[in-house]
């Protein structure tokens, strides 16, 4: 809740300067690939097969119009850097692949048997880095950026052999006291990189960016599997392209 609360206070304190800073609003949409607690670990279907969409909004702020006496020191800051905030939606429909699912055992008809859903719902901030000033109005900017994003997400989980709930057996046993399918809250580090597109004699621009995002929980799909292979927390990858413009 304390990253959360910062998050929100650092919206607040930044929007109320935006008269001074240049302003811009952008729109993306893209897929995302889940690496979870689906699958089998190493398994290069089971590890990026799991594609889903993402969409969502972004507000930038730059310095590159501040109307106040830049340093020399400065200058670099506000040509290079702005400020990136987002809100954003994704969803994945997750199954089962690997060696678990060949066969035409019981252990393998449970694992085939399994449908899982994410849905997550993303807030937070970015420091977006430039290579080229952003005054320079090159047609390709290229971008690096880093920040933190909370995170709201609510798993799902069903068996086509059956109703999970009245009959638990009908998940395979790693998963036994390892199933969490409560809306819960937590946080993301995010590392991106992309560039920006400018078309000449245009306020909009559009954008490329591809994202990797990793979550300090390891429930964000539903389930933690109770063995030795299971040793990091949910993350994911995340493709789009987005349109922007600017507000003043």
């Amino acid at each position: 809740m304390k990253i959360q609360f910062s998050l929100f206070i650092i919206f607040v304190c930044t929007f109320s300067y935006a008269q001074n800073l240049i302003s811009e609003f952008g729109v993306f949409t893209g897929a995302t690939s889940m690496q979870t607690d689906y699958g089998e670990r190493g398994h290069f279907g089971s590890s990026y097969a799991n594609v889903g969409f993402g969409i969502g909004g972004v507000y930038y702020l730059s310095f590159n119009n501040y109307k106040i006496i830049w340093h020399d020191r400065t200058t670099y800051l506000k040509e290079h850097f702005r400020l990136r905030i987002e809100l954003s939606y994704m969803k994945t429909n997750l199954i089962h692949r690997g060696k678990y699912t060949q066969g035409n055992t019981i252990f393998t008809k449970k694992y085939n048997a399994m449908r899982g859903t994410s849905a997550i719902f993303n807030y937070g901030t970015q420091i977006e880095y430039t290579m080229f000033n952003m005054s320079d109005g090159k047609s390709l900017n290229p971008y690096l950026s880093i920040g933190f994003l909370g995170n709201i997400n609510t798993p799902k989980l069903e068996s086509k052999l059956g109703d999970i709930k009245s009959s638990p057996y009908l998940i395979p046993t790693v998963y036994n006291g390892g199933v969490f399918l409560n809306r819960n809250n937590t946080t993301s580090f995010i590392v991106s990189a992309g560039t920006r597109i400018n078309p000449k004699n245009k306020k909009a621009t559009y954008l490329i960016d591809f994202r990797w995002q990793r979550f300090n929980s390891d429930t964000v799909e539903g389930l933690i599997p109770r063995i030795s292979a299971n040793k990091f927390n949910d993350w994911l990858l995340f493709i789009h392209i987005g349109y922007v413009f600017r507000i003043n």
